[in-house]
């Protein structure tokens, strides 16, 4: 199903969720949807916020993404008397 969870192996377990950082590619390879100046934010024109929004954005999503992907490893539990 959707939940691919590989305890053991270290696979990912989802991988759906990595086609959330196909959006940050697009939105900063699509050039002619933002190489214009205006609106103009705290004095900078739109090029360059855009791109520095697109910083902020990708830092998060690479996160989200890192979370949600990141693989379970089964670690056993120690016990009383058990060898370590």
């Amino acid at each position: 199903m959707a939940q691919e969870a590989v305890a053991a192996t270290g696979q990912v377990r989802n991988k759906q969720w990595l086609w959330l950082l196909v959006l940050p590619w697009i939105g900063v390879v699509w050039v002619p949807f933002y190489n214009k100046i205006e609106p103009v934010l705290w004095g900078f024109p739109f090029f360059y916020w855009y791109q520095l929004l697109w910083v902020l954005i990708s830092a998060v999503i690479t996160a989200v993404v890192y979370v949600k992907t990141k693989p379970i490893h089964d670690v056993p539990k120690l016990t009383p008397g058990s060898p370590r």
